[in-house]
C-alpha cells in the first residue's frame, strides 16, 4: 500500500492537499517577503530553484526517519521520527506563509498547472496546529501504531490478550504476521478462530479508543484551519476538482451510486458463501439463520475483507482444482526476492521502468527475526523524493496472495518512477485511488490461468479452456475482489461520520458494527461493548490512512484493464485477458505505453483527465461497468446456483450473532415485521373504507405477502433456535417464541391461503354492501326499489329496529337482512370452514375453534385449552341466573307491549326480531318501554344528544377527555386525521366499528359509522 508516513507523519508533498507535518531544519531561514508583485514566472522560479531542492532534501530525511522506525520499532527511532515530522511541519508552515504572502494574487490564467502547485502548498493539514498540539498528535498516532504493531495474542484458548506475557508459553505467543494470519486463513477450528478474532481486538483496538477520540479532535482542528468542514472533507479533497465543478458532494454521491450498482453482485456472493459456511460449520448457531449475517471470524480474514481462503470448501466445482498456486510456489522453492524479480520482469515486458539498484539494496522484502528487531509488517511502498531511492517493506510469505501483493506494491513504485521528475506536490496519484489501482490492474493479467500456466505454476494437465475450471477461477477472483467492495466503502464512511460528529466516542463500537451489518452483512461472533474499539484492529485506523482509495481502486483498475486490453489488441472476454500474452505481439508494450503516459501525469492534472487519457477519450468518470463485465459469468452462475439452492440474497442487519442473540433476532424481526404489517393493515384499511375491486386486489396481495413473511420468519426462527436453545430462554422470550411459532392462516400453502382470503373478502363485501328494500313486496331486488327506499344496515335498518314498535316491520327487516347476507354466503362459509380448519391442523391445532381459544392459553404458565373452557363454563353458570331473571322480565314487558299474539308463551324464548337489535345482542333500545319505574327519567340520553347537536367528533373528543382525565394517553394527531368516524358519502365501506393498529408506532385509527346516540357513545369508548 502506498506509504503515508506511518503514525500520521504523511508526506506533505506526496499526499492529498499537502497535509504536511514537517519542520524548518537548522540553517534554513524563512524567505523574505517580496517587495514587488510576483508573476507566474517568479513562482515557477521559486518552486524549482528554491523550494524544491530544499523540500526534496528535507523530505528524504523525514522518510528515512520513518523507514527506520517501521523497520526497527524502538523508542529511540520513534522519537527520531516524531522529531523529524515536527521539523518538516515547521518548514511547511514557513513555506505556506511565504506563498500566501507573495503569490496570493498571481495571474495563473495561462498556466493552470502552476496554480495547482500553489493551491496544494498553501494547505497544511496537521501542520496548521500549534507546536504543542502537533507534537501531541504525533505522539498519539505513534502510540496507536505501536499498540497495533507490537500486539501479540496467545494461541491457547482462554488466555486473555492482556495476559500473554505472563500466562502464555513463548511458543504459543502469536503476532499478526505470520502467526495469527496463517491460522485465520487455514484453520477450520471454529472455537480457535473465535478466540483469535476476539484476542486480536482485545490486544489492539480496545487499548486505543481514548487516543483515537483525541486524534479525531486534533485532525479536525488542523483540517478546519485549512477551510475544510472536518478531516473527512480534507481526506475526500483528493477527489474534488472545483475547476471542473466536481465538488465534495459529487464524489460522495458517485461513490454511493457505484456501490448500489455493485451491491446485487455482492449479495449473490454473500448468499452462496453463507450457505457454504453453513455446510462447513453446521453447529455454529450464528449460521443457522438462512438470511442472517455471517459471523465475522469464519471468513478466512481477520477483518472479513477478502474471502479467498474459503475456496477449498466452497468453490463451484470441488472436484476440479482451484486457482490457488501456493502449493506449486512452495514446490518450486519460490523466495521473496525471486517473487519481486518475477514481478519486475513482468513490468519490463510491457516496456515499463525496471526497479533501480537502490530498490534491491534497501528494500525489506522478508520479515526479520523478531528476536533481532520488531517491524511494521503491513506491506507498503516508499518514495524518498530524491528521484533515486524507492523501496518496499513487506513480510512476504510464499503464497499466491503475497505474489499478487508483490505486483500491487511494485505498481506503486512504478508510479513513483514514472512521475519522479514532476514538482513535489504532483508526485502522487491523480487521486488516492489511482495509486492503489496500478499494480492491481497488472495483477489482473498475472492472475489469469493462461499467465499462471506460462509461469509453470499450473500443471500441464490444467485445461484453461475447461468451463468448470474457469468458474473456479472467477469464483476465486470474486472472493478477493467482490468480497472486498463493501469493506472498502464502509471503512471511510464510518470515519467520515466520526469526523463530522455524527458518531460520538460513546458510540464508536456500536456504530462500527451497524456499518458492518449494513454493508458487509457480517456480525460479531462474541458480544461487543463500548469498552471495545474494533475498528482500531485494522491497520489503517491507528495509522491514519484513508481507505476510500481502495474502493475507488477496485473500480478503476477494471477500467484500466479494459482500456489496456483493448490497446493491446485483445478482443475476447475481459476476464481472460493477459496483456503480456505473446500472441498479442507488441500489444503488451502498447498497453504499457498507454499506462506510462497516464502515470507520468501524477496529480498535475485533474484525475478525470487521467481517466480520459487511459480510456482514450471513452470516459472521464469512474465506471463500474468493466468490473461487472469481468464478473458477468460469475454473477450469472451465482444467481442460478442460489435459485437452485433456494437461497435468498441479502441479510438481516443483526450486529451480534453470538450465542446470546435471541434478543438481536427479535429486534430485527420487529423492524421487518412492522414494515410488512403496516403494508398489510394499510391495504385492509383502504379496502374496508372504500370497497372497490382494485382495493380488494391490493388487499389480497398485501395479505399474501404478509403470510409469506410470517411463514419465512417462523421457519427461520425455528432453524436458528433448537429445542435446547428454547429451554434456555427466559419466560418472556419463550412466550414470544411460542407465539411466533404459530402461523395462523399463513400455515396454508399459497394457493389455499389466497383462496381463503378471497372467500373472506367476498363474504365481507356481501355483508357490507347488502341492502333491503323498504317495500316488502320488492324485498331484495334493488333494481326495482326506489333509491330512497333502499335500506343499508347502518344507519337505516339499525335505527328502525331500535325505534320501531311494529312487529311485522321488524320481522320483515330481520328476515330480509339474513336473506341478503347469510343466505348468500352460506356456500362460501362452508369452504371457509374447511380452509380455516386445514390451516389450524397445519399449525398444530385440532380445529379453528382451538385456534381462536389459543390467545387465552398460556403454556409457560400451565394454563391449557381445557382450563379455559372449564373456566368459561363456570363463569356462564355463575351469570346464568341473572340473565334468566332479566330475560323473564323483558319477556313479560314485551307481552305487555305487543300482546299475547306476538308473545305467545311467557315461559318460552323471545322472538329475536323484537329485541331492538339485529342480533339480539344488546337490548338497550327497549329501555323506554321496559324500565321498572315509569315516569322517572330514563338513562338513555340519545334524545338529549340530538337536541344538543352532538356529532361523531364531539363524541370521540368526549371519550378522549375521559381517558386523559384518568392519566391515560391522548390520541395522536394521526388518529384525528386518518380515522373514519362517520359513514362517508359516495362509496361503500365496512361500517362495523373497529380499532386499527398500523404497527408503525404512530398510526392508530378507528373505523365507525357513528350516529349520535347513547349506544354509539358507549361503542366510541370501547
Amino acid at each position: 500500500m502506498i506509504f503515508r508516513i506511518l503514525l500520521g507523519s504523511f508526506l506533505v508533498f506526496a499526499l492529498s492537499l499537502v497535509h504536511a507535518e514537517r519542520a524548518l531544519p537548522q540553517g534554513i531561514r524563512s524567505p523574505a517577503k517580496r517587495e514587488v508583485r510576483a508573476t507566474a514566472q517568479d513562482f515557477f522560479d521559486y518552486i524549482h530553484k528554491d523550494y524544491q531542492p530544499r523540500a526534496e532534501k528535507l523530505t528524504a530525511e523525514d522518510v528515512e526517519a520513518s523507514w527506520k522506525f517501521n523497520t526497527n520499532i524502538t523508542a529511540h527511532n520513534e522519537q527520531e521520527m516524531i522529531a523529524s515530522s515536527e521539523k518538516v511541519a515547521k518548514f511547511d508552515k514557513e513555506i505556506a506563509t511565504y506563498i500566501r504572502a507573495n503569490f496570493k494574487d498571481v495571474d495563473f490564467s495561462a498556466n493552470a498547472t502552476l496554480k495547482r502547485v500553489r493551491d496544494k502548498l498553501v494547505l497544511l493539514g496537521d501542520a496548521n496546529l500549534p507546536d504543542a498540539e502537533f507534537s501531541e498528535l504525533q505522539t498519539v498516532e505513534a502510540r496507536m501504531k505501536n499498540i497495533y504493531s507490537t500486539a501479540k495474542v496467545c494461541k491457547t484458548i482462554g488466555v486473555h490478550a492482556d495476559d500473554v506475557e505472563d500466562k502464555c508459553p513463548k511458543e504459543h505467543q502469536l503476532e499478526l504476521e505470520p502467526g495469527i494470519t496463517q491460522l485465520i486463513q487455514n484453520s477450520r477450528d471454529e472455537p480457535l478462530l473465535k478466540h483469535l478474532w476476539k484476542s486480536w481486538r482485545d490486544a489492539t483496538g480496545r487499548h486505543m479508543k481514548h487516543d483515537y477520540a483525541r486524534y479525531v479532535v486534533l485532525k479536525n482542528k488542523g483540517a478546519q484551519m485549512d477551510g475544510y468542514a472536518d478531516n473527512g472533507a480534507a481526506w475526500r479533497s483528493t477527489y474534488v476538482e472545483p475547476d471542473l465543478e466536481y465538488l465534495d458532494q459529487n464524489f460522495i454521491d458517485e461513490a454511493e451510486g457505484i456501490w448500489q450498482q455493485l451491491k446485487p453482485l455482492y449479495e449473490q456472493l454473500h448468499a452462496y458463501v453463507r450457505h457454504s459456511l453453513q455446510t462447513q460449520y453446521p453447529t455454529v448457531r450464528g449460521l443457522r439463520n438462512p438470511k442472517g449475517p455471517i459471523p465475522a471470524h469464519l471468513l478466512g480474514n481477520m477483518w472479513a475483507q477478502q474471502w479467498s481462503n474459503l475456496q477449498d470448501f466452497s468453490r463451484p466445482h470441488p472436484d476440479k482444482p482451484s486457482l490457488d498456486v501456493t502449493p506449486a510456489m512452495v514446490e518450486k522453492n519460490y523466495t521473496a526476492n525471486g517473487m519481486f524479480h518475477m514481478s519486475d520482469d513482468f513490468f519490463a515486458s510491457l516496456g515499463l521502468i525496471r526497479m533501480p539498484g537502490k530498490f534491491w539494496d534497501h528494500s525489506m522484502l522478508s520479515k526479520p527475526d523478531p528476536k533481532e528487531r520488531l517491524v511494521v509488517c503491513h506491506a507498503s511502498a516508499w518514495d524518498f523524493y530524491n528521484r533515486e531511492d524507492f523501496r518496499i517493506k513487506q513480510c512476504t510469505d510464499i503464497r499466491m496472495k503475497d505474489f499478487i501483493t508483490v505486483h500491487h506494491e511494485m505498481g506503486h513504485v512504478e508510479y513513483y518512477l514514472q512521475y519522479k521528475d514532476l514538482e513535489i506536490p504532483f508526485r502522487r496519484g491523480a487521486n488516492d485511488g489511482f495509486h492503489e489501482a496500478v499494480g492491481d490492474t497488472l495483477a489482473l493479467s498475472v492472475q489469469t490461468p493462461s499467465h499462471l500456466k506460462s509461469l509453470g505454476l499450473l500443471a500441464d494437465s490444467f485445461n484453461i479452456n475447461d468451463s468448470d475450471l474457469e468458474e473456479n477461477s472467477l469464483y476465486s477472483m470474486a472472493l478477493e475482489k467482490i468480497a472486498f467492495l463493501p469493506f472498502g466503502y464502509l471503512m471511510d464512511k464510518y470515519r467520515y461520520d466520526i469526523f463530522n460528529g455524527k458518531i460520538k466516542p460513546e458510540n464508536y463500537n456500536s456504530k462500527w458494527w451497524e456499518y458492518l451489518a449494513e454493508y458487509q452483512g457480517i456480525c460479531a461472533p462474541v458480544p461487543r461493548s463500548e469498552d471495545d474499539f474494533d475498528a482500531g484492529a485494522k491497520f489503517h485506523v491507528p495509522s491514519s490512512v484513508p481507505y476510500m482509495r481502495y474502493f475507488v481502486s477496485f473500480i478503476i483498475q477494471f477500467q484500466f484493464h479494459e482500456a489496456m486490453c483493448k490497446e493491446a489488441g485483445y478482443t475476447g472476454p475481459l476476464h481472460r485477458c493477459d496483456i503480456s500474452d505473446p500472441s498479442l505481439g507488441e500489444g503488451g508494450k502498447r498497453a504499457g505505453a498507454l499506462l506510462a503516459k497516464t502515470l507520468k501525469m501524477g496529480s498535475s492534472q485533474p484525475w478525470q483527465n487521467a481517466i480520459e487519457t487511459i480510456t482514450k477519450g471513452k470516459t472521464r468518470k469512474m465506471d463500474a461497468g468493466p468490473l461487472l463485465e469481468f464478473f458477468k459469468p460469475m454473477q450469472e452462475w451465482l444467481t442460478k446456483k442460489n435459485q437452485e439452492l433456494k437461497l435468498i440474497p441479502g441479510w438481516h442487519k443483526i450486529t451480534d450473532c453470538s450465542a446470546e442473540n435471541f434478543t438481536s433476532w427479535l429486534t430485527q424481526y420487529n423492524t421487518e415485521a412492522s414494515a410488512v404489517m403496516f403494508a398489510d393493515v394499510t391495504a385492509s384499511w383502504n379496502y374496508q373504507t372504500n370497497i372497490t375491486d382494485a382495493n380488494e386486489a391490493a388487499m389480497l396481495a398485501a395479505s399474501a405477502n404478509s403470510a409469506a413473511f410470517t411463514q419465512a420468519k417462523s421457519h427461520e426462527m425455528e432453524a436458528i433456535f433448537n429445542a435446547t436453545d428454547v429451554l434456555q430462554l427466559n419466560k418472556t422470550e419463550r412466550r414470544v417464541f411460542e407465539k411466533l411459532s404459530k402461523l395462523g392462516d399463513a400455515a396454508l400453502e399459497a394457493g389455499d391461503f389466497n383462496s381463503l382470503k378471497t372467500l373472506i373478502a367476498n363474504m365481507e363485501k356481501t355483508y357490507s354492501t347488502a341492502k333491503v328494500c323498504k317495500d316488502r313486496g320488492i324485498r331484495l331486488d334493488m333494481a326495482k326499489c326506489p333509491e330512497k327506499h333502499q335500506l343499508e344496515l347502518e344507519p337505516h335498518i339499525k335505527d328502525i329496529l331500535d325505534k320501531s314498535r311494529d312487529p311485522e316491520e321488524m320481522k320483515y327487516l330481520w328476515h330480509a337482512w339474513r336473506d341478503a347476507t347469510g343466505k348468500k354466503m352460506r356456500k362460501d362459509y362452508i369452504s371457509y370452514i374447511g380452509l380455516k380448519n386445514k390451516a389450524a391442523v397445519a399449525d398444530g391445532y385440532k380445529d379453528t375453534a382451538e385456534v381462536w381459544r389459543a390467545p387465552y392459553v398460556e403454556p409457560s404458565y400451565n394454563y391449557t385449552d381445557a382450563n379455559f373452557l372449564e373456566e368459561v363454563d363456570k363463569l356462564w353458570v355463575q351469570m346464568k341466573p341473572l340473565y334468566q331473571d332479566l330475560h323473564a322480565y323483558i319477556r313479560v314487558k314485551l307481552r305487555d307491549l305487543y300482546g299475547d299474539k306476538v308473545i305467545t308463551n311467557l315461559n318460552g324464548p323471545i322472538p329475536a326480531h323484537l329485541l331492538s337489535n339485529m342480533w339480539a345482542q344488546s337490548w338497550l333500545g327497549l329501555l323506554g318501554d321496559t324500565q321498572p319505574f315509569r315516569g322517572k327519567p330514563q338513562l338513555d340520553v340519545s334524545t338529549e344528544m340530538v337536541a344538543q347537536k352532538w356529532d361523531a367528533d364531539k363524541m370521540f373528543k368526549t371519550s378522549e377527555k375521559f381517558f386523559t382525565d384518568l392519566g391515560l394517553i391522548a390520541m395522536p394527531q394521526e388518529f384525528w386525521s386518518k380515522s373514519m368516524l362517520t359513514k362517508p358519502e359516495g362509496r361503500e365501506v365496512v361500517c362495523h366499528a373497529s380499532a386499527w393498529d398500523f404497527y408503525n408506532g404512530k398510526d392508530f385509527t378507528i373505523k365507525q359509522c357513528t350516529s349520535p346516540n347513547m349506544q354509539d357513545l358507549f361503542t366510541v369508548h370501547q
